[in-house]
């Protein structure tokens, strides 16, 4: 756990020394995003929602989803509204591919995708009835000044049991690991380095 916080505030101060440029991701974010949007900051009035979820789940079954995120507070501009990173450990993901692509261990949205804030997915159970999926989804309400400011992002981790599975549903402490402690202090650490880049943006 020390060695893994270590490792955590070694990233903060690298990126720290970095230039100070923000990035946007119009284009989709791959496995870097994994643990979050990580150019923008988590805000708590951002909501993250994955309808169409069933209680259990059957062998083999298609189920369609709705991914949405809402902050009343970001604004879109019009051309960029908003972004997501979905991950899911068993079974597989669909969607329209003008809207959503596959990169690397999960699904993100397209330059197309990135222009609204709702996105029709569908997920195909496992090939087993007796398994557990868990989905961990980032997403993120821009206002599309191309910089990181003033957006805001949330997470959600959601735990489905097949018709057959006995064991536990809490949501695992994040597909790659990381424990809530430990995002709290990414969280403090990505929030201080947005600050950061702001300031230098405006200097």
């Amino acid at each position: 756990m020390g060695g893994r916080r270590c490792v955590l505030l070694g990233v903060f101060l690298v990126a720290l020394l970095a230039p100070s440029t923000g990035v946007s991701s119009p284009n989709g974010v791959g496995d870097e995003a994994n643990e979050g949007c990580l150019c923008h900051a988590p805000v708590d009035q951002t909501t993250v929602r994955l309808d169409g979820l069933p209680d259990v789940y059957e062998r083999n079954t298609s189920y369609a989803l709705t991914l949405s995120v809402e902050n009343p507070s970001v604004p879109s501009n019009g051309l960029y509204a908003g972004g997501f990173r979905i991950l899911v450990s068993n079974g597989t993901l669909a969607m329209n591919t003008s809207l959503g692509q596959e990169l690397g261990t999960g699904w993100t949205h397209t330059e197309s995708g990135a222009g609204q804030r709702s996105w029709d997915l569908v997920w195909t159970s496992p090939a087993n009835n007796d398994s557990r999926t868990d989905f961990t989804v980032h997403a993120n309400a821009v206002n599309g000044n191309n910089a990181p400011t003033e957006d805001g992002w949330s997470s959600l981790e959601v735990a489905v049991g097949g018709v057959a599975f006995e064991g536990p549903l809490q949501p695992a402490d994040g597909i790659d690991g990381v424990d809530a402690a430990d995002k709290v202090l990414l969280a403090v650490g990505l929030a201080v380095l947005v600050g950061l880049l702001w300031v230098s943006a405006r200097s």
